[in-house]
């Protein structure tokens, strides 16, 4: 009985709203509130100002009383600690017959350390909630841990266990070589993993270090011993090669303190750079396909020589990239993606490293249109050094990077990686501040002089990894050199 009371209620209410609206009838056309501060000669809209020129933090550079390096940004907003031991060596020191050597040893230091287990020192990191990770690139290594502020100390002695003493037990070797060649295995199923093996082969050849992979393959990692793991250990983990980076909330005196404790024994003499910079072969217009027997998708991967690592023009480089490239509106993005429907997605990325840089353009496709997605590849890789970015592209392209830049300090892990990337590229600590400045006064014209710089396509190494058969018939009118043949490794098979 109650909800028809209250039907019956809410009609009488709503008949009564209903009469009351039309019995008020207005006199005139009501008057907006924009419209009303307008005709009021006495009212000022108010000037938004322009937004402020965004400057990171820098480093405070100190040495330890041995004469270690140490760039450190105070952050005193929240109680965390992040720190990086960093070495100016990687993978690129690998011999060819040991690729895979140094990212092994990085593997190992985990396994066990100061005679506890590689579960004993999991166990001790999780319980203060901290996070410890080696790691290594071709051109350097380094430890990264992160804690609160609290714990930072105690999660600094377990790193220095794992970094100074570590246990390197046979056991333990075998047990990781078993892993990673399980791993090496496990890569020849990834169609993106195997692109990138066979382009940095195809591109920078066998003889070149940045030609072989990181993580080594099943040959040189299968032939590893104890001895090649202690040998590394000492050549690149070494405290001669070693600074630290670090961010976080503890103040700058405390901190040299906590430091110079841990470290007053270790005699540091830093060690110059004997390296030589490799030869890099002269690149020509190359194609690689890479046989994957009816694929539903091809990789296409596309290298173009770039700027190195250590030149300042990476930044005025990877700011042209972003509308060729390097956003969702880029015009990869929007010819590949949007306006053709080949892929969900498709992007290039100013790669610099410490002896050569490439500039990367990448998608996946679908298997029946490998052709025609490729073509439309070569089209704007012909078009970017013409130069002919609009205006339009350009102040877009200028308030991404100004927005990257910021996103990239929100955390103390971005600021750590730009930092850290700073240090070993051997560039000022204001190197970003001061592009950012530079930034203001740049224009179209100046812009589009910087796209001439890039590459030209006769220089590009293009690999493809699909079925072969597809992929030959789709290509045979696109006027491209005869394709090299290569496995999941990289390694030419036609010859």
């Amino acid at each position: 009985m109650k909800r028809p009371i209250l039907m019956i209620i809410a009609a009488l209410a709503a008949a009564m709203l209903l009469q009351a609206c039309k019995s008020v009838q207005p006199t005139q056309e009501p008057v907006s509130a924009t419209q009303n501060a307008m005709n009021n000669t006495d009212f000022n809209l108010p000037e938004i100002p322009p937004a402020k020129l965004f400057q990171h933090a820098t480093p405070e550079i100190f040495e330890l009383n041995n004469g270690m390096t140490v760039w450190y940004v105070h952050n005193p907003m929240i109680p965390l600690m992040t720190l990086r031991v960093v070495f100016d060596h990687g993978a690129a020191d690998d011999p060819a017959n040991k690729s895979g050597r140094t990212s092994m040893t990085s593997a190992m230091l985990k396994e066990g350390a100061n005679g506890k287990t590689a579960q004993q020192l999991s166990n001790d990191i999780e319980s203060l909630g901290a996070t410890i990770s080696p790691f290594v690139t071709q051109d350097s290594a380094g430890i990264t841990i992160q804690s609160l502020s609290q714990f930072f100390e105690q999660s600094l002695d377990i790193m220095n266990d794992i970094w100074l003493k570590p246990d390197f037990t046979q056991e333990s070797f075998d047990r990781l070589q078993k892993i990673i060649l399980n791993g090496l295995k496990q890569r020849e199923d990834s169609p993106n993993a195997i692109a990138k093996l066979a382009s940095n082969r195809a591109y920078f050849g066998e003889k070149h270090p940045y030609g072989r992979s990181v993580d080594g393959y099943t040959d040189t990692i299968s032939a590893m011993t104890l001895d090649d793991i202690k040998a590394c250990y000492q050549s690149i983990f070494a405290p001669s090669r070693a600074a630290f980076i670090a961010v976080g909330n503890i103040e700058t005196t405390e901190l040299k303190r906590i430091l110079n404790d841990r470290y007053r024994d270790i005699k540091y003499e830093k060690q110059a750079d004997t390296n030589t910079q490799p030869v890099e072969p002269e690149h020509k217009l190359k194609v690689v396909i890479v046989d994957k027997p009816n694929a539903p998708q091809t990789v296409i991967r596309i290298y173009q020589p770039a700027i190195q690592a250590t030149s300042m023009k990476t930044l005025t480089w990877q700011f042209v990239n972003i509308p060729f490239g390097g956003s969702f509106t880029s015009r990869l993005m929007q010819n590949i993606r949007e306006d053709k429907g080949y892929s969900y997605g498709a992007n290039a990325a100013v790669a610099p490293q410490k002896y050569a840089g490439v500039l990367l353009s990448t998608s996946a496709v679908s298997s029946d249109v490998t052709g025609p997605a490729l073509k439309e590849f070569i089209h704007e890789l012909e078009r970017l050094p013409k130069g002919d970015f609009t205006q339009e592209e350009f102040e877009r392209a200028r308030e991404t990077w100004k927005s990257e830049l910021v996103q990239s300090f929100e955390t103390q892990s971005g600021v750590l990686a730009t930092i850290a990337a700073l240090y070993l590229n051997k560039k000022s600590t204001d190197a970003i501040n001061g592009f950012a400045r530079e930034l203001q006064n740049y224009d179209i014209d100046k812009f589009n002089a910087i796209a001439k710089e890039f590459p030209t396509i006769d220089q590009a190494t293009i690999v493809m990894v699909g079925d072969k058969t597809l992929i030959l018939e789709q290509i045979k009118d696109l006027q491209l050199p005869e394709p090299e043949i290569r496995d999941v490794e990289g390694k030419l098979v036609n010859h």
